[in-house]
Formats: C-alpha cells, sequence, structure tokens
C-alpha cells in the first residue's frame, strides 16, 4: 500500500473513532440501543421525526459525513437550514456522478427528503465492449446502461448507509440494472422496476402469453445478467464500501467477503497483504470502466454512493466473464469466454440453472433454432465419442438407467433384446426393475392384483421394454395414477435399437411408434423409472447418459413451433414430451456455451431467419456449407487483437495488416472449442511443425481435420434438421508468417491474441440447404494477393467488410445538416473516441434533471408563480423564473441561445380558418403535427434546428416555425448574433389539396439581403423560398412537412451561389402579398407549376376591415 492511501486510511479511521459532541464513540454493535431509543423519541416527540425526515440523513449518520457547515448550525437549528444541508449534500454526490461523466436523472421528490429515485447511466459504446461482445450479449450501442437507485424514505448518504445492518439497508435503499434507449426510465418504468412479485403469483407469470421472438425494443428493461447484477449490488455492495474503508481495493474488499461470508469488519485487523494489496488495473478499458472515486479521493469522508454504485456496477457488467455469476468469485479458469458463466461449485451451477440466473433458452430456440441444433449436434458428438469433459453437476438430475446397448460406443450386444433379463442391459446398478404387461395401442400398463401399492406416482419418467418383438424401449410420463392396477402413460418418445452384428448399433430417429403396426392386447414388459443421480455415474455413463437423454428430446423446430403456438415462458410446461432430466441437458447445453453464434444463411425453411442485417456478411466461395458468424474469446479479445494488429502492421509496414486461413477440426472436439475457444493445450494430430494453432490457407488441407481420426460409429445428434457431418472455421490472423512458429506447409501461429474467429461453417447432409440468394457482396474486403484463402471450388475467398471491426472497415464521411452533425464513430470502443458532447449534462437531460444541480435559493421566483390564482399552464416556464444572471448557465449546457417559447403570437399575421379545409386535409395535417410534436420531444434543440410551439397551434392550416441554431461560421448566424435575433420565423400555409400539392413557405422576420444585392439563402425579395420542392414541379405526395423543414434550413443554409445575409437597413417583416409575388415570380422564371389554389392561401390571412378584397387577383410587378 502506498504512503498516500495509509494516511488517508488513518485519517478515516481516527475520524470514526473520534465521539460526537456527547463525548460518546458509535459502537459498531449499537443498533439495537439506537434502535429502543428510537422507539422511545418517537413516544415523546414527533417533531423530531418530522426533522429527521427533512435532513433526508438519520441518526445513525456519522457527522463527519456532513459537510462543515453541519457544524456551524445551532443545536435548534430550523428546518429550512436543514433541507439546505441535505440539498448541498445531494446536489455534491449527484455532480460528482455528472463529473465522472454519468448521465444523472431522477424521478419523484429527490430535493424534499421523500421517496424518490435516482439515475445514472452512460451509453454502451462507451464502456469498450466488443462488437462481438455486444452482440452476445444483446446489447445496443446507443443503449443507455442504467443503475437505478430507489430510496423509499428519501436520499441517504454512503456514510449512513455504512451504519446500518444489512435488513436496514435494504429498508432505505434498492437498486436495479438495466438499459434503455433513454438516458432514464419514466416514472412508470422505474415503480414497475421495483414491483415484487409474490411468490404465489410467480406460476401465473410464468405462464403469461408473451412474445419470444420480438423481445421489447424501447424503455427501461432488463439485460442479460440483470438478476445476479441485482443480487450482488443489494446483498454485498454497502458491506463492501465498509471493507474498502479498511484500505482495500475493490478486489480486496470482494475476496474479503467471499473468504469470510460478510463477517463484522470487526476482524479486519487480523487480515493480510492480500486484502490491502493494490489492484491491477487493465489497461485495455477505458478509464470511465476503470476510475474509483475511493481511490482517486483518498482525503475525503464523504464519497457520493449513487457514482460508487455506478463504478461497481460498471466492474461487474464489462468484466462479467471474470466473475462466477452466482458467487461473484473471481474465476480461476485458464481460457477465456465471451459469455458469463458460473464457477465449478455444484451449487452455483444449480443456482444459475434452476433458479433462473441464467439466459432464456427459449427466446434462443425461437430466434435461432439452428444455432441451438448446432449446439446440440457438438455435445451429441463430443459425449459419443468420450471427449465430454465438463458435466452438469449439482442439478439433482434424475436420470433413466444408462443402457450398455445405447449407441454410444458399444458393440453389438450378445444378449438378445428380447430376453427377460433387462436388468443385465443396465450398466450401472440396475435399482428395481419392475414387471407389469403393457398395451401400446391404449398407453396403458397393468400391475398383477397381488401388488399392494403403486410403484409409481403421476409425473414420474419410466424407461419401458416390451416384449411383443418390437425392437426398443419406451421414454414416457406417468400421466394418471387413480385406477391403479392399471396405469396411464403419455405418449412415449420412441428409442429403437437397430439389431445388425456388422455395423455399429445405432439410434433411430426418436418418433412415436408407427400405428400400422401398433396392435390393441398386452404384452409382457417391464420397465425403470428415472431415479439414478446423474451426478453418481461414472464419467464413461454420464456420457453415454447425455446421449440418450438427447436422444428422447424432440428437434429445435418441433420446440419452437410448440413455443410459438402455445406461448408458455419454458419448456418446462412440455411435461408429457420433455422430461426433467433431459431439460435440464438441454438448458445446460444453451446456458454454458461462452462464444457467440449467430445464424447467417437463410436455409429456405420459412421458420427461421438470420439476424437482421447478417445475410450481407456471407462471403462467397464456400457455396456447399452453411455459414454463422462465430466469435469466441474475453469481451477485450477483439481490443486486443485489434492493438496486435497496429502494433505489428506499424512495425512491419504493413499494406495488408490482417489475413484469413482455414481451422478444421474433427465434430466432436467443436463442443469444448465454443466453450474454450482456439488453444493448443490438448494434442490431437501431432506437432510435427511445433506448437501453436495449426492454420492453412488451403481448405482441401484443413478440411482433412475434420474427419481424421475419427470412429465412424461416432455421428451426430439423430434429431438434428441439419445433419451435420463436419465443421471448420475462418479466422482472421495478423499477417506476419515470417514471426510464425511455421508458414509452411501450415501456418502455425503461438500468440492467440493475433487469431480472432470470424465464420463457422458447417456441412449438411440433410434436406436443408443454405439459400445465398442473388444479392452478391456490395463491399469486398481487400486482402493480401499472395495470402488469398481458397474455398471449397478451389477459387480464392471472397469476405465482406462486414466481417471486420468497424474501426478497420474503410471511413464513412460525416454528413453535415445544419448545426446537427451525423457521423459513425468506427473505433473499437466506439466509446473513448465517440463525440463527448453525447453524455454532457444536457445533451437530451430533462430540464427537471437540471435544476438539481441550480441552487434554487439564488434564484428568485416569479411573483405569477406564488400566485395562486394563476393556472398552472399559464406559469411561467423554468426559464422564466430564473433571473437573468442564471439563464447563460442553462443555455451553455443547451449547446443554443435559442430559447423556446420566447416567440410573441400575438404580432403575428392570423389566418382564420380556411372555408376550403377538407376531412382528408385536416386528418393528414394533424398527424404531421403529431408527428412533429414528438420528434421535437425526443431530440435536442440545438441538433433538431427548428421549433414549433404546440400551445400556438390554433389553426391546423397554419403553422409557425423557428428556425434556429445555424452553423456559427454561416454569415447568416454572424448577422444574426450581432442583431440579437435568435431565430428566423417562418410560416407554411396548407391548401385543401394537401398533401397532393405543397405548402405555402415564407420568411416572415428578419428581412434578408435580396439576391439582387448579394445576398443569397434561396430567399426571395418577398421572404418566399425560392426552391422547386415547393411548386407543383417538385412536390411529391410523400414529402413530410419534418423533410420540409429540412430542406428549407439547408436552403437557407446554403452558401452556393452566396451565403444568406440579413437585411440591415430593414426591421419591418415580410407580407404575405409581397411573398406571394415573389413566389409567382420565381416559379415563372423557373418555369415551375404553381399549385392551384395559392390565391386562397394568400387571402387567407387577411386582416377583417383592411379594404382588401379577398377575390382580388395578385399583381406581379
Amino acid at each position: 500500500m502506498s504512503v498516500t492511501a495509509l494516511l488517508g486510511l488513518v485519517s478515516r479511521v481516527l475520524i470514526k473513532s473520534v465521539g460526537d459532541r456527547d463525548g460518546d464513540v458509535d459502537m459498531p454493535d449499537s443498533q439495537s440501543l439506537h434502535a429502543d431509543l428510537d422507539d422511545e423519541r418517537d413516544c415523546f416527540s414527533e417533531s423530531d421525526e418530522d426533522e429527521e425526515d427533512d435532513w433526508g440523513f438519520d441518526r445513525h449518520t456519522p457527522e463527519s459525513s456532513l459537510d462543515a457547515s453541519h457544524y456551524t448550525v445551532p443545536a435548534h437549528s430550523s428546518n429550512s437550514l436543514a433541507a439546505a444541508s441535505r440539498k448541498a449534500r445531494i446536489r455534491k454526490d449527484l455532480q460528482a456522478a455528472k463529473k465522472a461523466g454519468f448521465k444523472v436523472g431522477h424521478q419523484g421528490a429527490l430535493l424534499d427528503g421523500t421517496s424518490c429515485f435516482v439515475s445514472i447511466s452512460c451509453r454502451i459504446s462507451k464502456l469498450g465492449i466488443s462488437e462481438e461482445a455486444m452482440g452476445a450479449w444483446q446489447l445496443e450501442s446507443s443503449d443507455y446502461l442504467i443503475l437505478l437507485i430507489h430510496y423509499p424514505n428519501g436520499y441517504r448518504t454512503v456514510e449512513s448507509l455504512k451504519g446500518y445492518d444489512p435488513p436496514t439497508v435494504r429498508q432505505n435503499v434498492e437498486l436495479r440494472v438495466g438499459k434503455s434507449t433513454t438516458y432514464k426510465p419514466t416514472l412508470a418504468e422505474a415503480l414497475k422496476a421495483f414491483t415484487t412479485v409474490l411468490k404465489d403469483e410467480e406460476p401465473k407469470r410464468n405462464t403469461m402469453v408473451i412474445d419470444l421472438a420480438t423481445p421489447e425494443k424501447d424503455g427501461f428493461r432488463h439485460v442479460f445478467i440483470s438478476r445476479p447484477l441485482h443480487e450482488l449490488l443489494n446483498d454485498r455492495l454497502v458491506t463492501l464500501l465498509n471493507y474498502r474503508d479498511m484500505g482495500m481495493s475493490w478486489e480486496g474488499a470482494e475476496r474479503f467477503y467471499n473468504d469470510n461470508q460478510g463477517r463484522s469488519i470487526k476482524h479486519a485487523d487480523t487480515m493480510g497483504d492480500a486484502y490491502t494489496s493494490d489492484e491491477v488495473p487493465n489497461r485495455t478499458l477505458p478509464d470511465l470502466v476503470t476510475a474509483d472515486q475511493i481511490k482517486d479521493d483518498l482525503g475525503s469522508t464523504s464519497h457520493s454512493f449513487p457514482l460508487l454504485g455506478m463504478q461497481f456496477l460498471l466492474r461487474h457488467f464489462v468484466r462479467c466473464t471474470e466473475f462466477c455469476l452466482v458467487c461473484h468469485t473471481k474465476l480461476e479458469q485458464e481460457f477465456e469466454a465471451l459469455k458469463p458463466y458460473v464457477c465449478n461449485k455444484p451449487l452455483c451451477l444449480y443456482q444459475y440453472m434452476s433458479l433462473g440466473f441464467g439466459p432464456s433458452i427459449e427466446h434462443e430456440i425461437v430466434a435461432q433454432p439452428y444455432v441451438v441444433d448446432l449446439l446440440l449436434t457438438f455435445a451429441y458428438a463430443s459425449a459419443k465419442a468420450g471427449k465430454m469433459r465438463e458435466f452438469p453437476t449439482g442439478l439433482g438430475l434424475s436420470v433413466p438407467p444408462v443402457l450398455s446397448q445405447s449407441p454410444v460406443y458399444g458393440a453389438p450386444s450378445t444378449l438378445p433384446v428380447s430376453s427377460f433379463a433387462y436388468a443385465k442391459l443396465i450398466d450401472e446398478d440396475p435399482g428395481l426393475v419392475h414387471s407389469m404387461r403393457f398395451d401400446r395401442a391404449k398407453l396403458e400398463m397393468i400391475f398383477n392384483p397381488g401388488l399392494a401399492a403403486c410403484p409409481v406416482k403421476a409425473g414420474d419418467w419410466i424407461v419401458v421394454k416390451t416384449f411383443d418383438g418390437m425392437q426398443g424401449v419406451l421414454h414416457c410420463r406417468i400421466s394418471e395414477v387413480n385406477y391403479f392396477p392399471v396405469v396411464k402413460v403419455s405418449q412415449p418418445a420412441f428409442f429403437a435399437f437397430i439389431q445388425d452384428p456388422h455395423p455399429a448399433p445405432k439410434a433411430a430417429a426418436m418418433s412415436t411408434p408407427n400405428s400400422a403396426v401398433i396392435t390393441s392386447g398386452w404384452c409382457p414388459a417391464v420397465f425403470q423409472i428415472y431415479d439414478q443421480n446423474f451426478d453418481d455415474l461414472s464419467m464413461s455413463s454420464k456420457r453415454r447418459c447425455v446421449t440418450q437423454l438427447l436422444d428422447t428430446l424432440p428437434n429445435v423446430q418441433a420446440m419452437s413451433d410448440y413455443l410459438v403456438r402455445k406461448h408458455p415462458v419454458n419448456l418446462k410446461s412440455w411435461a408429457d414430451r420433455i422430461s426433467p432430466a433431459a431439460l435440464g441437458i438441454l438448458r445446460w447445453i444453451i446456458a454454458s456455451n461462452r462464444s457467440c453464434i449467430i445464424q447467417i444463411d437463410d436455409l429456405g425453411t420459412g421458420t427461421a431467419f438470420p439476424s437482421k442485417g447478417c445475410s450481407r456478411q456471407r462471403l462467397e466461395g464456400m457455396s456447399d456449407w452453411v455459414q454463422f458468424k462465430f466469435a469466441m474469446g474475453a469481451p477485450d479479445k477483439e481490443k486486443r487483437f485489434i492493438d496486435s494488429v497496429r502494433s505489428v502492421g506499424t512495425r512491419l509496414k504493413l499494406k495488408y495488416p490482417t489475413l484469413f486461413a482455414w481451422h478444421g477440426s474433427n465434430l466432436q472436439n467443436w463442443h469444448t472449442i465454443i466453450r474454450e475457444g482456439l488453444h493448443f493445450n490438448d494434442i490431437a494430430h501431432g506437432r510435427s511443425y511445433g506448437h501453436g494453432c495449426y492454420h492453412s490457407l488451403d481448405y482441401t488441407t484443413s478440411f482433412g481435420y475434420t474427419h481424421s481420426h475419427v470412429d465412424k460409429s461416432v455421428e451426430g445428434w439423430g434429431q438434428s434438421l441439419l445433419k451435420i457431418s463436419s465443421a471448420i472455421c475462418l479466422n482472421e490472423i495478423v499477417n506476419a508468417p515470417g514471426e510464425f512458429v511455421s508458414k509452411s506447409p501450415h501456418l502455425v501461429i503461438a500468440q492467440l491474441d493475433w487469431i480472432q474467429t470470424r465464420y463457422l461453417f458447417v456441412r449438411c447432409t440433410g434436406s436443408l440447404k443454405a439459400n445465398s440468394g442473388n444479392e452478391g457482396i456490395v463491399e469486398p474486403l481487400e486482402q493480401d494477393p499472395l495470402m488469398t484463402p481458397r474455398g471449397d471450388r478451389g477459387s480464392s475467398v471472397v469476405i465482406p467488410v462486414t466481417a471486420v471491426s468497424r474501426s478497420r472497415r474503410p471511413p464513412v464521411r460525416a454528413l453535415k445538416t445544419g448545426s446537427k452533425k451525423v457521423k459513425i464513430v468506427d473505433t473499437i470502443h466506439s466509446s473513448t473516441d465517440a463525440d463527448d458532447d453525447d453524455d454532457a449534462l444536457s445533451v437530451v437531460t430533462d430540464v427537471s434533471d437540471l435544476g438539481i444541480f441550480i441552487d434554487a435559493a439564488n434564484v428568485p421566483p416569479s411573483p405569477a408563480a406564488s400566485d395562486s390564482t394563476v393556472e398552472k399552464s399559464k406559469r411561467p416556464s423554468l426559464f422564466g423564473r430564473l433571473n437573468e444572471s442564471m439563464k447563460p448557465f442553462i443555455l451553455s449546457k443547451l449547446k443554443t441561445d435559442f430559447i423556446p417559447g420566447s416567440l410573441d403570437h400575438s404580432k403575428l399575421p392570423i389566418m382564420q380558418e380556411p372555408s376550403y379545409a377538407t376531412s382528408g386535409a385536416t386528418q393528414r395535417l394533424m398527424q404531421d403535427f403529431k408527428s412533429l410534436c414528438k420528434i421535437q420531444k425526443d431530440t435536442p434543440l440545438h441538433e433538431l434546428g427548428w421549433y414549433i410551439n404546440p400551445e400556438n397551434l390554433s389553426n391546423v392550416y397554419q403553422w409557425i416555425v423557428e428556425l434556429h441554431s445555424f452553423d456559427p461560421h454561416l454569415l447568416l448566424a454572424v448577422d444574426m448574433k450581432k442583431q440579437g435575433i435568435k431565430s428566423v420565423v417562418l410560416e407554411l400555409r396548407f391548401g385543401k389539396d394537401y398533401p397532393m400539392s405543397p405548402p405555402f413557405v415564407r420568411v416572415i422576420r428578419p428581412r434578408f439581403l435580396s439576391f439582387m444585392a448579394g445576398g443569397g439563402g434561396h430567399v426571395t425579395a418577398g421572404g418566399a423560398l425560392c426552391m422547386e420542392l415547393l411548386t407543383n414541379s417538385g412536390w411529391s405526395a410523400a414529402n413530410t412537412v419534418e423533410a420540409v423543414l429540412l430542406q428549407v434550413r439547408l436552403a437557407i443554409s446554403s452558401t452556393e451561389p452566396r451565403p444568406a445575409q440579413l437585411d440591415k437597413g430593414r426591421a419591418k417583416d415580410y407580407g404575405i402579398g409581397e411573398a406571394a409575388e415573389a413566389y409567382i415570380r420565381a416559379c415563372n422564371t423557373h418555369g415551375w407549376a404553381v399549385p392551384p389554389g395559392i390565391h386562397e392561401l394568400v387571402h387567407g390571412a387577411v386582416p377583417v376591415g383592411s379594404g382588401v378584397n379577398p377575390h382580388d387577383p395578385i399583381m406581379i410587378d
């Protein structure tokens, strides 16, 4: 520990040991005494309680946690001073979070000391998560990761929370983690996030009708590991903060917690250096992720709980693959994973699989059934070949007896399957074999009348062997025992042995016995119950059991159809078809996959489609193979790979910094590969050319390794729709063959950070074939001509540019529209290089959230605000209540000097409701106006560039629009600033034929310099817009008002042929008559068609009593 850290630690300990004003020292075990005093105090004084609530802090709060101003407050200070101090502390805590780079939001009465919500958030793009990890974690870079904190009894400081025992902590603060397209949830979403579902309501909740294929896209919703994070934050965060007061890092505090089961810190004086040593930071992660307020501010005795909570959340969110999802200990694994998982403790696996900590396998089955098919095939082949090393132990699976004649290895059995020696077919302890008679047609068993009790109960799964000449066993569920000795069973899954003394036995497809050969009548049979504990089996028997249970499953399409048709939350409801043991194996295979595999090809079934945009990632040159996007390794693996590419490319001055090459392996090895990644710990085919990961540019060479040393009896899963026979992957590698272990005849690479998986290909022998379509590759990736891989037809493989990360694709030019700049961030973090304005204080930040950073004591209220007779709708806005000295503060944060709502509409020409109004035009205009209001609400002012005041719309056929926030380099913006003008006021008038005819658009104010006088910006001398779009020649009914405003803004901002300037000599507004005249004159000049009804639009706003006849023609000079 450094000297600075030691001094900070001593300072905190001394402060804690100092007595309060009465000379007492706060004892760790005095909570019960405090509680008794609280109860007694409540009996005598209610005002004391009121004062405490007003503070927002409680009497357990150490006084050292309060600001210095607290010590100058008299003992009987007023509630107003207490409230001011409380608000100052809240602002200080939230300001710290904002300063650290996060967005701050709130819902409820945060500053009033009552129930409230605080949200701390940042964009996913800023967290340094690779595109591959975002895909695997179901994240969008534009989403916000949000820590939502609920204070049911008012805001609590971190010092006050550390003084509570765990139950009291939960009563005063709760935390939730989610994502959203906005930086904070709505009040309704916040309340929903903390709604507790009672245990007796859980079954109802699990049978709700949901659409598994279309998850929620908007609003506050869970991330993929929300539940583990909720448990971690609510159960441990405050305890860990107490540990950190003793000089521990986050890593040391978590290790101490796990070693001591969260016991009291009073035993920490005997702890070793392992807990207090400095944590080594991960340099590949952005500073936002690795920042630590406690470490960065050692001298402080008061920290921000919202900020500390967010920093701790980022530690476990971004680095989730480094921790067990259940016990949260650091994983000691030798391989990297792209998806989080659990440690090797059986209890952790049980909780992960059984208590909902893992991912939804139902969603995977519906969304990507062929990926699930692939995973099951790999697992089946691995178990069948004796390669599977990890198993779902600790789940308490009750499995069927392991048949020695199952299609795992076995030579042909020397025992006839028709013999009664069924127990001899059991490899492990056979348990109890029951005799009975079975009727295949009625699906009934009948026992001997002398049997005293029924040996089975409803819901049990059994394995039945009949002796009626039909070969095989039946797996079925007991459905009814009420009429014992007759017992009903469900429709069985039929598992047949094919008796052939020459080839190895294999499994026929799972099916119901053919009804054509089923005859009614009783036949002798035996059965055994699923009552063996999977954990007690030997390793070889576990492998055979896995294949046996997988053979009882329906195919993935049947499972997907069931989920879509029945709308259950999980497959557990399909109890008559899938046994709990088989479901457990299925869930484990899907959930334990730690790579990201996304289907690219449309297999032409009409039931499963690739993910959006994946068709553009299909490469050319592998026509006979089904393609999948494939990524493995830790979340920062892509970053390390790119760093290697740039480092080696710069050092060797490479024109082509990477190459692509094939890696082939037996089907039985892929179950392990997709979990542990590519490595060379195991020797499968020898190391003739050195130690490393073997690749080849020639497809034929790598394809040979997909079948070498393969046991011909080892086949894939019988229920597979893909019928996979081979698998091969295409990887991207740093193009430095001179530094490989070997470059001929194989590329042998020892540096694993130089390899990144990109594609997985499988060859299918079934009826499903890849449908590549006719799109072709829009933009191919430029490859090294001397190091280009060849495909299955011998031609070079053409790879789309989308196969590599965005940072290495050709740059996309930024587009600038007015003041709104649209750009594509092409960095691996999109994060650290993203526009800093994205998370500035007030970018798309609600005014209510801005208000928490402003000291209201310095903002005098408006006289109108105190008048109770003033209607709420007419009260001044926040801007109106702030004095002039505060406006620059707010406006600087809003990135614009435009003040919405400041335009005086009473001085504008008002158009009466026209007599030509039609229902069609009125309805369309209302829809357009509603759409624009939503866009205006969701877009920051300085990005939007226009403003409509909804409160001043009295006639839907006339809109007043303000254009503002022009590029400050434009001459127009310079002139506006000099003259103190904040906006260009436009008038839009719509005719009876809208949207078949264009609106009439003109400038009301300010006056522009005419073209003849050297002006520009497409504004005519009368204020109309000289644009073909606004005439019958250029108008389309498909145009929207938003598009019109965008084009008008572009035209006014255009510097061609000359830039727009203001007329400094004339301040008078443009008149409607002169605008119409100039508009018609421009149409005649350019040969554009004048829309019919222009006269009605112009005369519709002539003031009554002006002496102007509405029917007079418009005069053109």
